[in-house]
């Protein structure tokens, strides 16, 4: 297929990182890729170091590559605002956010538009058929993550720095304190994952949380808010617990963890295989596939 994906972020966040793996992962399939991005953004350096055929994203190319293209894939906001003007062809848009779509006229024509949905978790597809999408025009498609190296045990928790407030960060920093350990929070993931105890994520709301798939493939613990689609990524009691947004109890959940080895050990080992049974990159780039074909026919 040739295949053509835009994402417009600046910053390489959660989905910026999902596009590349697909377009990566697409092209080791064997199918002709092109990539919109934003010139000089993060997603462009990367894919042109990836030796990726990258496009500046714009109304005109969007427009004229859309006559090349079998599928257009769009990841972001904006770039699906730029293909529902634009688009030649019918095109797809993921989903990763778990808020709900905007109830205004313009927002329910931009989202009538799209041929179909790839919704990351089962609670954002609800999200979008509360907004009267129809289900046959939405597939749940995870996201996955490289393998990574597996976490060395230390004493201390780990999480992930940001500036979002949306990610508590204070409230981690709460818990760790009310439990009596060290949490350290650098602002590179693969850095905070390297060794710890679990690995704390908390969040006002979350898609999926593909932090969270990082720390899992590390094989680390993971103690998350029970919001969104987190849990559909943790198995509550088989490889992590979930939390309300309290810190009192997510100490107790920190204590219950870092006071009992062998429960830190079978939580290690079932985050590490739930990782591999559903959230590696090739899982995403199948799956993908799976519902290029099932929403857009002639694909």
């Amino acid at each position: 297929m040739k295949i053509l994906l835009a994402d417009a972020g600046y910053q390489m966040r959660g989905g910026q990182w999902q596009t590349l793996y697909l377009a990566e992962g697409l092209r080791e399939r064997g199918h002709q890729v092109r990539l919109l991005a934003s010139y000089g953004s993060k997603l462009w350096d990367l894919a042109h170091q990836a030796g990726l055929d990258t496009r500046q994203t714009g109304f005109t190319t969007v427009f004229g590559l859309t006559r090349w293209a079998d599928v257009l894939h769009v990841q972001d906001a904006s770039s699906h605002t730029l293909a529902a003007l634009a688009s030649r062809i019918p095109f797809l848009v993921s989903r990763r956010v778990a808020f709900p779509v905007k109830d205004n006229w313009l927002s329910r024509r931009k989202y009538a538009r799209a041929a179909g949905y790839l919704a990351v978790s089962h609670y954002v597809a609800k999200e979008l058929k509360r907004t009267g999408i129809p289900a046959e025009k939405i597939r749940v498609v995870h996201d996955g993550v490289p393998d990574v190296t597996p976490a060395a045990y230390a004493h201390h928790l780990c999480g992930l720095a940001s500036e979002d407030p949306g990610k508590l960060n204070p409230l981690m920093q709460e818990s760790a304190r009310l439990a009596g350990l060290s949490l350290r929070m650098p602002a590179a993931l693969l850095e905070s994952i390297s060794s710890g105890l679990l690995f704390l994520y908390l969040s006002k709301m979350e898609g999926l949380g593909s932090a969270a798939l990082y720390a899992m493939a590390a094989g680390l613990p993971v103690i998350a808010s029970r919001v969104g689609g987190l849990p559909e990524t943790i198995d509550e009691g088989f490889s992590g617990i979930l939390v309300p947004n309290d810190a009192p109890t997510i100490a107790q959940a920190i204590l219950t963890l870092a006071h009992d080895r062998n429960l830190q050990l079978h939580f290690s080992e079932n985050a590490r295989r739930r990782y591999l049974a559903h959230f590696t990159d090739a899982h995403m780039v199948d799956n993908t596939l799976a519902a290029y074909r099932a929403l857009l026919p002639h694909a």
